[in-house]
């Protein structure tokens, strides 16, 4: 049959969303029934148009992705008034006229309304074609990037009918979503993703959860994760670049082969990493799928099945993907029963890819860059550090504060950013660390002291604060070894130094109370420390008598000491 009609359709909806930039859906549908779609066609003469245009149009390495949002907007029109749709003539000829979207036999089988959902939904797939021009392959290399773009701008201009005729389909028959059809909705699910937007991200949840509440017990979600998503079309995705401490299904290696990792600059293209240049669902597809699957079934019979992606995505040499990574490790981390964590020795598989990331430091790795990814790799090792036994656990976080906060300090404090990322975290350290944190008060109190003392640390309030927020922690948790100690002094010093650098900073005003009220607040902290009695014997220390000379010099200050004074 002819599907020159349909060609023309999708030409005409370009025409309206061309001349009708701000239009809407609705409005552009309305105006293709007026004029552009047939007065009556049958359903499997629109599936069959359909399928042929995306074959034609999108699936070939020439694609003119361009048209995606005139193709849905088409098909949307058709769907939109039901009365156009006539009843099929001859089912035997109609089983010829089927799209020509076939990857496989099995295809074959599938019902007019699913093979019209799997069409529309290819149409707005992440999904990327290698091209017969442009680069030999699909990589991060400017032009890559470029392709990426364009077809990610394409999908989100084409989805918000595409969800429409997803609505219309499903309200009719919940039946017709496939396992293929749901991959690109769990990939809208994410309004983080370029192509999805938040109220996409709700329709595509709904959407799901609606699908998942009409199946029977035995075709459950955890059922569908395990696998589909995880053995099914993870699996081929990531076999070419699974890490090389963890055997291919999921458990920690006995004996690893130095000649066995790879040496030189990391091959990033689509021919190994797949996931990350052709089909862009898949981090989304996991992220979903962790944060989905049940603790008590699917992370603790099948968590061999999550491991090799989890370590691929936290070992990334992309900072984007291994921000993503370290996020979804901390969410199964979660998840993950402390037993198996410490019977299979994952704990130092974990340990071992997480803790590179504190290298990403300035200088080599731009700041924007490192502050995303400091966050979740400290995270995540807290989390890990809480599932272990105390000295398992104690033994990581004292790594984690030598390699990670004080190192990181050492060759980056010149960065304000980085220094407040770093207290931030050193303050969730010692909390976690308690008085094992005792021993690193030596470098710690110094690392305080010199960021509360920066004449300039008001410019950049954030940091500022972190650090006396840190400094909070280390006296509620190190307060045994403040009193009659060389930290007693240095505190009292920073909080009078800081104090007083506020009143000459030119910075704006706005913050200054609340950075005070900060300092007010670590110096209660401080007198209730030293009046503590620390061992049997020694008086307590009033701090009022002991900053007494110093508030005499300089009356100001006796706002800073106000509630020792008081005691």
């Amino acid at each position: 049959y002819d599907t020159k009609w349909f060609d023309s359709l999708v030409a005409a909806a370009g025409s309206v969303l061309t001349e009708n930039p701000s239009i809407s859906t609705e409005e552009a549908c309305q105006k293709l029934l007026q004029s552009n779609v047939p007065e009556e066609f049958t359903f499997r003469q629109l599936m069959g148009s359909a399928g042929r245009y995306l074959c034609k149009n999108f699936l070939t390495r020439t694609p003119k992705s361009h048209t995606r949002p005139h193709f849905t907007l088409a098909i949307l029109a058709c769907l939109t008034d039901s009365s156009r749709i006539g009843p099929e003539h001859d089912s035997n000829s109609a089983s010829e006229e089927s799209s020509e979207n076939e990857d496989n036999e099995g295809d074959r089988t599938l019902s007019s309304g699913t093979r019209l959902f799997r069409t529309v939904a290819q149409a707005i797939s992440p999904v990327l074609l290698k091209p017969n021009h442009g680069p030999d392959d699909l990589d991060d290399s400017a032009v890559s990037q470029q392709l990426r773009s364009e077809h990610i701008k394409q999908c989100l201009a084409a989805a918000d009918a595409a969800f429409k005729i997803f609505e219309l389909l499903t309200s009719s028959d919940p039946d017709l979503v496939d396992n293929d059809i749901l991959l690109t909705l769990i990939s809208y699910t994410n309004p983080s993703e370029g192509w999805t937007t938040p109220e996409l991200a709700a329709r595509a949840t709904l959407l799901l959860q609606e699908h998942f509440a009409s199946k029977p017990a035995e075709e459950s979600k955890q059922d569908f994760i395990t696998s589909h998503i995880l053995q099914f079309y993870l699996r081929p995705l990531f076999s070419r670049s699974s890490p090389t401490n963890v055997t291919p299904s999921g458990r920690p290696s006995a004996y690893q082969n130095p000649d066995a990792r790879p040496s030189g600059l990391p091959d990033d293209s689509s021919v190994t990493k797949p996931w990350k240049f052709v089909d862009l669902r898949a981090v989304t597809v996991f992220e979903w799928a962790v944060s989905e699957a049940d603790e008590e079934t699917t992370v603790t019979k099948s968590w061999p099945l999550f491991i090799p992606v989890l370590l691929t995505l936290a070992d990334d040499n992309s900072a984007y993907v291994r921000k993503r990574g370290l996020v979804i490790l901390n969410k199964f981390l979660d998840k993950f029963p402390s037993k198996i964590l410490n019977e299979t020795g994952l704990n130092k598989v974990f340990e071992d890819t997480v803790l590179p990331t504190f290298s990403y430091l300035p200088s080599i790795t731009p700041e924007e860059e490192s502050v995303e990814l400091l966050g979740p790799a400290y995270a995540a090792l807290r989390c890990l550090a809480g599932k272990l036994p105390a000295e398992k656990k104690n033994k990581l976080l004292d790594r984690v504060m030598r390699e990670g906060i004080l190192l990181g300090y050492f060759h980056a404090k010149e960065y304000v950013r980085i220094a407040d990322v770093l207290c931030h975290e050193l303050g969730e350290l010692l909390v976690q660390m308690g008085v094992n944190s005792v021993k690193h008060l030596k470098d710690i109190i110094p690392m305080l002291s010199r960021i509360l003392t920066d004449p300039f640390a008001s410019l950049h309030p954030p940091t500022l604060l972190s650090a006396i927020k840190a400094l909070q922690a280390a006296l509620a948790t190190c307060w045994p070894r403040i009193p009659n100690s060389p930290w007693q002094d240095e505190i009292i010093n920073a909080l009078v130094l800081c104090w007083l650098n506020l009143d000459a900073s030119s910075s704006s005003k706005d913050n200054i109370p609340t950075i005070r009220q900060a300092l007010v607040v670590t110096a209660d902290a401080l007198s209730a420390v030293l009046a503590a009695e620390v061992e049997e014997g020694k008086p307590p220390i009033n701090l009022s008598e002991v900053v007494a000379p110093i508030v005499a010099k300089e009356p100001s200050l006796s706002q800073l000491f106000s509630a020792a004074s008081n005691e």
